[in-house]
């Protein structure tokens, strides 16, 4: 996989001011700035079941199959459900019942 570091000045650069490392003379001293590619694997949307190598198109489709995903959702203020210690009980009962049954 090519990387590409940005010099706008360069005689072979692109018409973004893209060049390959190899031909930039670029060495890495320190930190520098990262370009973090958009293409990714083909991989299979656990929502829609269609095969996509983009990172930006595979969260498009997450949000259109109405789907969050999960580090990328805004923060949201939100009160805490409490129960009392039989509210807390009743609920566990009914989650392992409802798992025995098949029905969670």
């Amino acid at each position: 996989m090519t990387t590409w570091v940005y010099r706008p000045n360069h005689p072979q650069a692109n018409a973004n001011g893209m060049v390959d490392r190899n031909l930039s003379g670029y060495e890495a001293k320190g930190s520098a700035p990262a370009v973090i590619s958009d293409s990714m694997e083909m991989t299979k949307h656990h929502g829609t079941g269609r095969m996509i190598c983009s990172k930006r198109a595979f969260s498009a489709e997450t949000r259109r199959a109405g789907m969050v995903e999960l580090g990328n959702e805004p923060l949201r203020a939100r009160k805490p459900v409490v129960l009392d210690r039989g509210q807390r009980r009743e609920a566990i009962r009914r989650s392992i019942y409802e798992l025995r049954n098949g029905r969670g």
